[in-house]
């Protein structure tokens, strides 16, 4: 299988098309008047002011839709700041961090299969909600000769990415092990779609990339655990899910497996009683150090425009 899994190991760093037509058409919309804010010096306090009390959404300091690997198209803000509602910004900053997109290495990876194998049974179903350019469905279906391997993606060009992807490692497969190469064609599926109207109902074990999902968990644990069947086990990356329905069976920190903390869960059987009410939030930066960094950004900003 080494020339399969070469031919899965790199694709991290690719060119990101522009989102600009009717799916994302309000989404780009709040995103230049956001930009707009950020790049204009007279507008910046209202944006630090609007922004902060929101700041949990945020990986990082500036959101990464409006830095230079976002995907908003080159064009003038249509709307300005101050026409844009606090839900409305909140939301933008959430549907943000779901086009951000991130994977394991592959060293992290083969940890995370060797770390999770005690629990797996030889059978069952892979799902991968956010599965990006399909790096981890690639990789299950040749660590889990036994299961069919699901990715969901949300964007289009990532999909096609991770189809062109499977094709490749079919074809470097195909002459070392015809064999392996036909089982993993038979076990992959790579679907674009909406991870939260995705089916998951058979699912053996779901896997979240969920390092830039904070303001998404708990909606994830709510679906989860309405379609996951018991005993189904469940991987979050960097946030845990807050739901009673699951039990936490192996807490991987970090780096014992990855660059980050690693949960494995299982749907338990019966619910406990639940537990006391949780934040309702995962990760809010400090307030003053947020402001230090975002100001920090402006001028970084500035400085490159002038050089």
């Amino acid at each position: 299988m080494r020339a399969m899994r070469q031919a899965i190991t790199s694709g991290a760093q690719h060119v990101r098309p522009v989102l600009d037509d009717a799916l994302f058409a309000r989404y780009v919309e709040i995103g230049l008047a956001v930009r707009e804010a950020f790049c204009t010096p007279a507008l910046r306090e209202t944006l630090i002011a609007r922004l902060k009390p929101h700041r949990r959404l945020i990986a990082g300091s500036v959101p990464a839709g409006i830095q230079q690997h976002g995907m908003l198209p080159e064009r003038a803000a249509t709307r300005s700041l101050a026409e844009i509602s606090d839900s409305d910004l909140a939301q933008w900053l959430v549907d943000d961090g779901r086009l951000i997109y991130g994977e394991f290495t592959q060293q992290e990876l083969d940890n995370y299969f060797e770390a999770i194998a005690p629990w797996l049974p030889p059978q069952g179903h892979f799902i991968d909600l956010g599965s990006g350019l399909g790096k981890v469905v690639l990789n299950a279906a040749l660590a889990l000769p036994g299961m069919r391997c699901t990715g969901i993606e949300l964007l289009r060009y990532r999909h096609d990415m991770a189809q062109v992807r499977l094709a490749e490692m079919l074809v470097a497969g195909a002459d070392e092990d015809p064999a392996a190469a036909a089982s993993v064609a038979a076990r992959v599926r790579l679907q674009q779609q909406d991870m939260f109207a995705a089916d998951v109902g058979d699912a053996t074990l779901v896997y979240v990339y969920s390092t830039c999902f904070a303001p998404l968990m708990d909606r994830l644990g709510e679906k989860l655990a309405r379609e996951l069947q018991p005993g189904a086990l469940l991987t979050t990356v960097t946030f845990p899910i807050m739901h009673p329905a699951f039990e936490l069976l192996k807490q991987f920190a970090p780096p014992s497996v990855a660059w980050t903390t690693v949960y494995l869960y299982r749907r338990r059987s019966v619910l406990e009683p639940v537990p006391p009410a949780a934040p309702n939030f995962l990760y809010e930066q400090d307030g003053a150090a947020w402001e230090y960094a975002l100001r920090a950004a402006f001028s970084a900003y500035d400085e490159a425009r002038r050089a």
